[in-house]
């Protein structure tokens, strides 16, 4: 299904707005602070800004001084939050939002490339906008929407500038003056948190494979792109030298290329990868790598250019410890909305638009899917009817209909086998965050009963009911701050660090969203004393070595008064008073 929460991806470039991150430590306790680089509300390299800057998110502009014309939206708006990725020659998924499309977009009534009954902008009703859609996460009624909400940082646009945007089209989407732009002042910047620490020196890299592979490739790729069955064929661990190198490993998605060609990385394909384009503006097939939707730093990729420009050389084991360690990739960005499980009608056409292609088909799609395998909607009669086998357990069909237990898709989404079986590769979706447990039940009872076809008003069915969790609630706490946990604190841990660098679930402490009373039951939270919870003293201690979420950044300063105030206040399952779905 995914690759490297690649959720993210294919649409473009929560909470505050991502615009005035809290600093100076917990503001219910006066503690030191503990926030991260970026402060873990928009991670490095957002999206949102061309690579090379991207740690912050565009200062947001006063709203209220915006004059909601095309050009007073477009430069206020769409220029600091959107046009970074959707823009050029190739922008994603076709949709560019530089200011001189206002002719096609407008004028020519550009239509949406996700539901193609809907116009981007339809002048004068916001509701039946698409773009209002993808920027409020979901249609007016709670349609779904396809793909990721925009921006595709995972922090929405600050919900001021959004009726902006919605004045702008509800006014006739007026092309106004150019003057426009400047209006809007930058609203003042955010105090500035404590710096960083300090990033390591790319230039202290040992550009040979062995340098590479140890400071970029092993952190950023080789976590998915490694084993038996790698995704799309291509592994980047430090043994295949001699396969994307000696040999001249091709392109899977573009054939006329090698993924290394010594000498030349404009030729190599590898670059066009983590660029995004070929040198001349080429469009490249799939998602920019990584698939976390976050650049990899540009002094990185340039090593990996010289290192290619100097012919690619191997050099000597001893230039992996060259360069000081690179710093931890950040963690997933969270999944889609969760549509309501009870109302999906548990067909292909049910299963394919409510759970697949949210979660799977951003990467599993197209001419070159991952791994082969697509789970794109007219793929029934190679899944179901033909009955498509397994790319990594090549006895086993991928499903198995009335056999959810021999259905390898199964396998793959509870990441194992129904008697512990293990599988190949990564549990899915790649991003790290196992999918909902009643989700997975749908697609299960949809392989009981035999995975039929059904009707194509299927679709239609699961609505848009995201759970709305009350401020102080566990399920609360648990979607905004502790589900990047379950990597490695579940039952059936996603990490690929587990049994490697250490035994999961560590300590055998379960975060997952069914176990509250296990997280409540002992030393791990003791309701009412923030001090004395293991869980509190683990999220905030200085030495990183210990820290959780062990080996990513901390969390943010909200995700941690979040915690705090939720065990300070007694760690209710439900708050009293409230109603909890």
């Amino acid at each position: 299904m995914l690759l490297g929460l690649a959720v993210m991806l294919a649409g473009g470039c929560a909470g505050d707005s991502g615009t005035n991150p809290s600093v100076g430590g917990n503001s219910a306790t006066g503690q030191p602070g503990a926030t991260p680089p970026g402060d873990g509300t928009t991670p490095p390299g957002d999206g949102t800004t061309p690579p090379g800057d991207g740690t912050t998110p565009p200062v947001a502009p006063d709203p209220s001084a915006i004059v909601p014309t095309w050009y007073g939206v477009q430069a206020n708006i769409l220029q600091p939050f959107c046009a970074g990725c959707h823009s050029g020659a190739n922008p994603p998924a076709g949709l560019s939002w530089e200011v001189g499309q206002y002719a096609t977009i407008v004028s020519n009534g550009r239509m949406s490339t996700e539901i193609s009954t809907m116009r981007e902008v339809q002048a004068g009703n916001p509701d039946a906008s698409y773009m209002m859609w993808k920027l409020r996460g979901q249609g007016p009624a709670g349609q779904a929407i396809v793909g990721v909400r925009m921006p595709a940082t995972g922090v929405p646009l600050d919900p001021a500038l959004i009726a902006v945007v919605a004045q702008w089209i509800s006014n006739g989407a007026l092309l106004g003056d150019p003057a426009d732009a400047n209006s809007g002042p930058p609203a003042p910047p955010p105090v500035t948190p404590d710096p960083p620490p300090a990033t390591p020196d790319p230039s202290a890299i040992v550009p040979t494979w062995y340098g590479v592979q140890a400071k970029s490739l092993q952190q950023y790729c080789a976590v998915c792109h490694s084993g038996a069955n790698p995704p799309a064929g291509l592994s980047w661990e430090v043994g295949q030298y001699a396969a994307i190198v000696t040999n001249g490993r091709v392109s899977t998605e573009i054939s006329t290329l090698r993924e290394i060609q010594p000498s030349n990385p404009d030729a190599s394909y590898l670059m066009w990868k983590l660029r995004g384009q070929g040198p001349a503006g080429q469009a490249i097939v799939g998602a920019r790598m990584p698939a976390t939707g976050i650049p990899l730093d540009p002094a990185l990729i340039e090593v990996i250019a010289q290192w290619i420009g100097a012919g690619a050389p191997l050099g000597v084991p001893a230039d992996a410890n060259s360069g000081p360690p690179a710093p931890p990739p950040p963690p997933p960005p969270p999944p889609p909305p969760v549509t309501n499980p009870s109302a999906i009608v548990p067909t292909w056409y049910g299963v394919q638009a409510n759970i697949l292609q949210r979660f799977c088909t951003v990467c599993h799609s197209g001419a070159s899917p991952l791994a082969g395998l697509s789970w794109e909607v007219g793929q029934y009669a190679t899944i179901v009817t033909n009955g498509r086998m397994s790319t990594e357990i090549t006895s086993m069909r991928e499903v198995q209909p009335g056999n959810p237990d021999a259905s390898y898709l199964m396998w793959k989404l509870r990441g194992q086998g129904p008697a512990g079986q293990a599988i190949q590769g990564v549990r899915m979706p790649a991003t790290g965050i196992p999918l909902d447990p009643a989700l997975i039940e749908v697609i299960a009872q949809w392989i009981r009963d035999g995975a039929p076809l059904g009707n194509p008003a299927d679709a239609t069915s699961g609505g848009t009911s995201v759970p709305t969790f009350p401020v102080g609630s566990w399920m609360y706490v648990w979607t905004e701050s502790l589900q990047v946990c379950t990597m490695c604190h579940s039952r059936t841990p996603s990490s690929p660090r587990c049994g490697r660098d250490f035994s999961c679930p560590p300590k055998g402490v379960v975060l997952t969203a069914d176990n509250y009373n296990g997280v409540v039951d002992g030393d791990i939270v003791r309701p009412s004393r923030p001090d004395n919870s293991e869980l509190w003293d683990r999220v905030t201690d200085n030495d990183p070595d210990k820290r959780m979420p062990f080996g990513l950044p901390p969390l943010s300063q909200r995700q941690l008064d979040i915690i705090f105030n939720w065990i300070n206040n007694g760690a209710p399952l439900c708050p009293a008073g409230e109603v909890c779905p």
